[in-house]
């Protein structure tokens, strides 16, 4: 009894009417071997037949009108990878799926088309998986076999394997869907920059311009306050410049040179450079008695203390200290910021060192650019430490990061 598909070729399968390159070549061979073998039904169990068939170094099979299997060769067991019993209905494959996932009938298989529609089937892809779980692309080429009356008397079919083909048009995709998001990222990484960059650059060149002009009829009161808001705006500025070398630098290679560091000194000198340029603050460093040492490069080391204590200020009220705390494990410095500002959310947390990531109450509450937490996280991490944020308990936010002792 002859058995049915049940999906027909022009509900699944495409032909596609322009072939490439290796698609010629197959449709070519299936054409060859058809032709060498048409005109007689079990001509291809002579001897010479099968020496064609093996020669030709590609996965080819035959099947008999009802799609029965009457011969494979060696490179159409590879390919399968199991050698199935001749009598086997349509295709030698232990499963067969559609290019998006969804798994094929064997009588929904090209070959199974081919014979019910009784024609040739070109540009149509599947996917065959192996005994062993391996999956393989595969192009198929099945032609119809005719005696010279015009009777079907089976098929043959050429698989070509094009697995390589298609991981290098999955990378080129993932590469242009790269290329986009870059791009996505650089655009918005020129409009932060650029509002960034313009607000200071508009306050110092203001103030620069009035002191300059008219600095002499100025009160003293207004001189000090411009002479502030430019060191203040300068500060900025300075910070954004920094930062975005700091990740320019890690991101093309080249990593911090660390060296023993006493982390409770560094501290009280970043503080005390701190509290200078922001004497309405309050900055309570503490540390423990001992020695805690660790391998940083200094630059960086004070970077990160800047971020960190620069971002306390932004985000918590002038009357409010902040503290700095040092401390240590048994095989790590630690130093935690502490502030009682605008605290953070827990689904924002994860994000925070992300680079250009703001938390909407962060956006609500001072002009930045996104960048420091993500620097410090990227010098912290290529030094073999850790960083991470945490809300207080009674409000405010602890940010902090360890290094390996030295």
């Amino acid at each position: 009894m002859t058995i049915q598909p049940r999906v027909s070729a022009t509900t699944n399968l495409v032909d596609r009417p322009r072939l490439g390159t290796l698609e010629r070549s197959a449709s070519n061979v299936a054409d060859a071997v058809a032709k060498r073998i048409r005109g007689t039904k079990w001509a291809v169990a002579e001897s010479g037949y099968r020496q064609l068939i093996e020669a030709l170094g590609v996965a080819v099979y035959t099947t008999d009108p009802d799609g029965r299997i009457t011969f494979f060769n060696d490179a159409a067991a590879a390919f399968w990878g199991r050698r199935p019993e001749l009598g086997e209905l349509w295709c030698g494959s232990y499963l067969l799926f559609w290019p998006d996932g969804r798994q094929m009938g064997h009588a929904e298989c090209p070959m199974a088309i081919a014979l019910l529609e009784g024609r040739e089937l070109r540009g149509v892809e599947a996917i065959a998986e192996r005994p062993d779980g391996s999956r393989v692309s595969f192009s198929p080429y099945p032609t119809v076999l005719r005696d010279p009356d015009g009777t079907v008397v089976g098929a043959v079919n050429v698989l070509v394997d094009i697995s390589d083909r298609k991981r290098a048009e999955d990378e080129v995709r993932a590469t242009a869907e790269a290329l986009r998001a870059s791009n996505a990222v650089k655009d918005e990484f020129l409009g932060l920059v650029s509002h960034e960059l313009r607000t200071p650059v508009t306050t110092i060149f203001g103030n620069a311009r009035l002191l300059r002009d008219k600095g002499d009829r100025l009160a003293a009161e207004d001189r000090e306050t411009m002479i502030a808001d430019v060191a203040g705006e300068a500060e900025r500025l300075l910070g954004v410049i920094e930062n975005l070398l700091l990740l320019t630098r890690l991101e093309s290679g080249i990593h911090p040179d660390p060296e023993p560091q006493v982390l409770a000194h560094v501290a009280r000198l970043v503080v005390g450079s701190f509290g200078r340029r922001h004497p309405g603050r309050t900055v309570e460093l503490t540390s423990e008695p001992r020695h805690v040492i660790v391998e940083a490069d200094r630059p960086y080391l004070d970077l990160i203390f800047e971020n960190m204590l620069g971002n306390a200020v932004k985000y918590s009220p002038a009357e409010t200290p902040i503290e700095v705390v040092v401390q240590a494990t048994d095989s790590e410095g630690q130093v935690l910021v502490l502030d009682r500002g605008i605290g953070l959310h827990d689904a924002e947390i994860e994000r925070l060192f992300e680079a250009f990531y703001r938390a909407d109450m962060a956006r609500g509450t001072s002009a930045g650019l996104g960048i420091g937490l993500a620097a410090c996280r990227r010098v912290v991490e290529s030094l073999g430490g850790r960083i991470w944020a945490a809300s207080r308990e009674g409000g405010g936010s602890e940010f902090g990061f360890a290094l390996p002792l030295a």
